[in-house]
């Protein structure tokens, strides 16, 4: 048996798609059974088991030790699951999980660790400051240090990830795949049409969390120009409302929407769209990323407006001309309305590079590597 460990992550959309779907991926490609172990807060703690367990019925869901500063005391719990399940190995999702996991492998109680890498996190937490902890952030280069090098196995996000691992942590090895963030299986299942439209609009969709690392202000001055010179642009902010997206909105009533949906219903919120945007600072943590959103919006049938240094997507949108790489500063390209044809072409690319499928020599080798 595998076990595939979470710490502190809770339910949302990308957990479901990221998570809950790669175990359940994994789990029919013949190797080792899988079970997810999730520690989650205690707060609605029940709550929060009943939601990962309706996506992953075989997961165990344990309240973590309370408080962020105490994290390290999860080993116990993790040690006790260990004696109990007998893993040969352990897949873990980021470095606080990594850390334990080697734990577990120093005391015999699993042989093999992967590191599943979802990001440069030492970076982020220092550009952005996850938690206002100087002696957390403090920790997370050694943390990420070790889950890179001591690991026996890693998944990396996006190759920009991996030369991140070996530049600044001097990681020399072979001993990793690159998976991108994949669809999840709702959004590969379904086939939302276009919504058909006779109001001439041209539609910009927006999808996900407005925090710090998502850029805001340069999303918004992207979106001012736009909106200052096309009055038939309209922008839909799939989000919770916040200063953010409602000063947007207040500022061009009937052009700009804010709206938060259930995970289930965005694809037909985006197939009402023409362009997904995804235009972000160029940080290290914005360098190496791998938004799911981005597999998302294709499979709905949009075109991506993004810019230079995202992981390797940007390169990947010029490629294979799936949208727009702006220059910072710069206006957003002329926008038309995107036709069948055109959705139908981006969502087969979607469906060719960013199932679980298309990865499976990638799933096949961890699950080989971890025995």
């Amino acid at each position: 048996m595998l076990l595939y460990l979470t710490y502190n992550d809770q339910p949302s959309g990308v957990y479901w798609s990221q998570v809950t779907d790669v175990v359940e991926h994994l789990n029919t490609l013949g190797g080792p059974p899988v079970k997810l172990v999730a520690l989650v807060s205690g707060r609605d703690f029940r709550a929060t088991r009943r939601r990962i367990k309706a996506h992953s019925p075989s997961a165990w869901v344990l309240p973590m030790v309370p408080t962020m500063k105490r994290w390290k005391c999860n080993t116990t719990i993790l040690a006790w699951t260990c004696r109990l399940l007998r893993p040969t190995g352990i897949v873990c999702r980021g470095p606080f999980a990594a850390w334990m996991a080697l734990r577990m492998r120093e005391r015999g109680l699993t042989r093999k660790v992967c590191f599943d890498g979802r990001g440069a996190y030492a970076a982020e937490w220092e550009e952005y400051r996850i938690i206002d902890d100087d002696a957390l952030i403090a920790q997370f280069r050694p943390l990420e240090h070790e889950a890179v090098n001591a690991s026996d196995m890693r998944i990396a996000v996006s190759q920009a990830l991996v030369d991140h691992w070996r530049e600044r942590y001097g990681y020399k090895g072979d001993a990793h795949v690159v998976i991108p963030c994949t669809l999840g299986r709702e959004v590969e299942r379904s086939a939302v049409p276009a919504v058909a439209r006779r109001d001439g609009a041209v539609r910009l969709v927006y999808s996900g969390s407005t925090a710090g690392w998502q850029s805001f202000d340069l999303l918004k001055r992207s979106l001012t120009q736009v909106l200052d010179a096309r009055a038939d642009v309209e922008v839909l902010f799939l989000s919770r409302r916040d200063a953010n997206n409602g000063a947007l909105e207040a500022a061009y009533p009937g052009r700009v929407a804010v709206r938060w949906l259930d995970h289930a219903q965005v694809a037909a919120a985006l197939a009402g769209c023409d362009y997904g945007i995804m235009v972000r600072e160029r940080t290290l943590t914005n360098r190496v990323a791998s938004p799911t959103k981005f597999a998302e919006y294709l499979a709905s049938g949009l075109r991506v407006i993004t810019n230079e240094g995202l992981g390797d997507l940007s390169a990947l949108v010029k490629a294979n001309d799936l949208g727009s790489v702006v220059e910072e500063g710069r206006p957003l390209p002329e926008l038309h309305a995107v036709p069948p044809e055109e959705r139908e072409r981006l969502r087969a690319f979607a469906l060719r590079h960013f199932t679980k499928a298309v990865h499976d020599a990638s799933y096949r080798a961890v699950l080989r590597a971890l025995g």
